[in-house]
């Protein structure tokens, strides 16, 4: 879908809807974004963010008016009420894996760190969603995830088995 103001294009990966309010219409929603060009964001008032590339980059922030220069796993937050725009460094498009929580219901984290090794995913611990930014991993029954899967968790504890993975874990708490 584009963006709202038109900068942009965005797939939904994953939404929350427990209590939301009308006006926002999700509690929290997971996506990923291509970046094809320098492009204002959208403003979403009410609305938390966290951005992390999950491209190679390097690409720049501007938040109002405070550079960031991203790689590839870095993220950053700010509020759907800052001025942001972004100035890509390189040649080709970039992505961004974009989480946003309706502050008045709910907080989010991404936690973005190079694992290997078994990994539980507990949905009771506020994970919604683990996502490949580079290397691959393993579930149970051998389906495998590669660069930019995501698996969204449903109720139960997932087990991954991470290969030199960069992996982006977010997790979504509600007020």
């Amino acid at each position: 879908m584009r963006w709202a103001n038109g900068g942009g294009a965005t797939r939904e990966i994953g939404i929350g809807f427990r209590d939301a309010p009308h006006t926002a219409g999700y509690a929290w929603r997971l996506s990923l974004a291509e970046l094809t060009r320098a492009a204002d964001f959208s403003l979403l008032p009410g609305i938390d963010r966290i951005f992390t590339l999950a491209s190679p980059g390097p690409l720049t922030l501007s938040i109002n008016g405070v550079q960031r220069t991203l790689e590839l796993g870095q993220a950053v937050e700010f509020t759907g009420e800052a001025k942001v725009q972004v100035a890509l460094l390189t040649a080709g498009p970039q992505l961004g894996l974009n989480l946003m929580t309706h502050r008045s219901i709910s907080a989010g984290a991404v936690l973005t760190a190079r694992r290997n090794g078994r990994l539980q995913l507990d949905p009771r611990a506020g994970v919604v969603a683990a996502t490949v930014l580079a290397g691959r991993a393993t579930l149970t029954g051998d389906r495998r995830l590669t660069d930019l899967a995501t698996l969204i968790l449903g109720s139960e504890v997932e087990e991954l088995h991470a290969e030199d993975c960069l992996l982006a874990v977010t997790t979504i708490h509600s007020d």
